[in-house]
């Protein structure tokens, strides 16, 4: 009796095992789309289309800085000129210290290269927003890449060292101030 009733059980499992199974598809990696129907997200390519855009945004809005600065300015496209007091590279987010004449707050600092922090860009701009996206991380992800923008079409093209110090830098770009400290992410800059 005992065999018996070990012999059913058995052959339940078995029969509810093997109804789970069924046919799978290997997909290869990259080609998950042609499966789902739906495209991986790229910001890298998002950032890159929309640049001329964003930038084109951000200086018809843009405010001068020693007026932003007044207003308090907390994510805000600004222009202005400045004194360069130093390059600084201490630490993995490099920046330019200047000075603005007849400002004397905290710090005004001008991302410069290495690694680029804020959502200053993102923020400024009105030709996307999260409604366009599908989620927070893919918004998130287009900040990040409009700073990568920022650095590859506006800074590295300068060649920007220690010998800038003394100069003038013209821009417009994104502002975000933090613990007193203003900080200003480039979309269009010069030195001279």
């Amino acid at each position: 009796m005992k065999k018996r009733v070990s012999l059913i059980v058995v052959s339940i499992l078995l029969a509810i095992g093997l109804a789970g199974c069924g046919v799978v598809t290997v997909v290869p990696i990259g080609q998950e789309s042609s499966f789902t129907g739906k495209e991986e997200f790229d910001s890298g390519a998002q950032s890159s289309d929309d640049w001329s855009a964003v930038v084109e945004d951000i200086k018809g809005k843009a405010a001068d800085l020693s007026e932003a600065l007044a207003g308090g300015g907390d994510g805000a496209a600004v222009s202005g000129s400045a004194k360069i007091i130093e390059f600084n590279t201490d630490t993995p987010k490099y920046y330019l210290l200047v000075e603005m004449d007849g400002y004397s707050g905290g710090e005004i600092r001008i991302q410069a290269g290495g690694v680029y922090s804020g959502t200053a860009v993102r923020d400024a701009q009105g030709v996307k927003g999260f409604e366009d996206f599908a989620n927070q991380t893919e918004w998130s992800q287009y900040a990040k890449a409009l700073n990568q923008e920022a650095d590859t079409q506006v800074v590295a093209p300068l060649a920007i060292d220690e010998s800038v110090a003394g100069k003038t830098v013209t821009f417009t770009g994104a502002a975000a101030e933090s613990g007193g400290t203003v900080t200003i992410t480039p979309v269009e800059m010069t030195i001279e």
